[in-house]
């Protein structure tokens, strides 16, 4: 009874192990492709939108927000800042140095999916929440700021869950 108990243990573990350097693979596959879209963006800063905006396209990455503004103070950036894939102080004190007209975008693309149920059972028995569905996409977001039309700064988080549950929607960093 012992041995199979410890072949099963072995075995559990052994699978526990498959799946996490499976997850790892798949995981540096979002980060190695994170990094080419990073450089190949970057090598594009000073051209105008339409070239930057095909290569998002070709890429299959989707507008997720976009906003412009004309001299833009930190406050204004900081109004439209959302989740993770807001700029720091420093960012915000580096791009803001020239007057200009500033367009700003984030562009996601979905490199995996997953789902769950949940749900309680109280201790009378009552179910609460039982059977709701939470479904988690794993996003690889990019945002880009254009000033007088040409690019001069891009950013690229190569995975940012975005969940949603029943009418929920929020974005945070993996």
């Amino acid at each position: 009874m012992k041995d199979s108990t410890k072949g099963l243990r072995i075995a559990v573990l052994g699978t526990a192990v498959a799946v996490l350097c499976l997850a790892g693979i798949a995981s540096d596959k979002a980060a190695d492709n994170a990094k080419a879209y990073q450089t190949e963006l970057e090598a594009m800063i000073g051209q105008q939108p339409p070239k930057i905006l095909e290569k998002l396209a070709e890429w299959q990455f989707e507008r997720a927000d976009s906003w412009m503004a004309e001299n833009p103070t930190a406050k204004d950036v900081s109004k439209h800042d959302q989740g993770k894939v807001k700029f720091s102080k420093q960012e915000i004190r580096d791009l803001l140095g020239q007057p200009g007209q500033y367009k700003f975008a984030t562009y996601g693309k979905v490199v995996g999916t997953s789902s769950a149920t949940m749900g309680t059972i109280d201790g009378t028995g009552m179910s609460f929440s039982k059977d709701a569905t939470v479904d988690l996409q794993v996003l690889t977001v990019i945002r880009i700021v254009f000033t007088d039309n040409k690019l001069i700064n891009v950013r690229t988080w190569p995975k940012i869950e975005g969940m949603h549950m029943t009418g929920g929607n929020a974005w945070r960093v993996r």
